[in-house]
């Protein structure tokens, strides 16, 4: 073999679905908490292994980028990794710029929140006037109903009527 095929092999990449399946192995053996690298080995004994795109790009042997950012090459292992750690937790913010920063931002979702309540509310309200105002026209008419059927009940013909032919 000559010196050009040895580095025209090394520089050959895998299929985008071979790197993804790769991917998707070390996902699974990282929530299995049963990595094949030394170092996250060494980490999920001591119980401190994290799933992150780092960690899963380092398990699966290929670059961290093709997962670790937004607009990355493989969006459904980004997703599947973000979904598998626990993003629900809130890290406890380390300077009063990041407290105040995460208070101002619960305050604008507050406020979003409470307006979006309080339009729900007033559309409520109005449905619920209109269905009161339909449901009192619906039933005055058939008090009058009842009322004039009694008042007909009352009135007797002078004349008796003529049998129907």
């Amino acid at each position: 073999m000559s010196e050009s095929n040895i580095v025209s092999d090394r520089r050959r990449r895998a299929p985008i679905r071979a790197v993804e399946r790769a991917f998707h192995d070390a996902i699974d053996r990282l929530l299995a908490g049963k990595p094949k690298v030394p170092k996250l080995r060494r980490l999920a004994a001591e119980g401190r292994l994290n799933i992150n795109p780092s960690t899963v790009a380092l398990e699966a042997g290929h670059s961290r980028t093709l997962i670790g950012l937004e607009n990355c090459r493989l969006p459904a292992v980004r997703n599947r990794i973000l979904s598998a750690t626990r993003g629900d937790e809130i890290a406890t913010p380390r300077t009063a710029a990041e407290v105040i920063t995460r208070l101002r931002e619960q305050i604008v979702q507050l406020k979003r929140e409470l307006a979006a309540a309080l339009e729900g509310q007033s559309e409520h309200f109005l449905a619920r006037e209109l269905a009161e105002r339909e449901a009192a026209k619906w039933r005055d008419a058939f008090r009058r109903k009842e009322d004039h059927a009694r008042e007909d009940a009352t009135i007797h013909p002078i004349r008796p009527s003529r049998p129907k032919r």
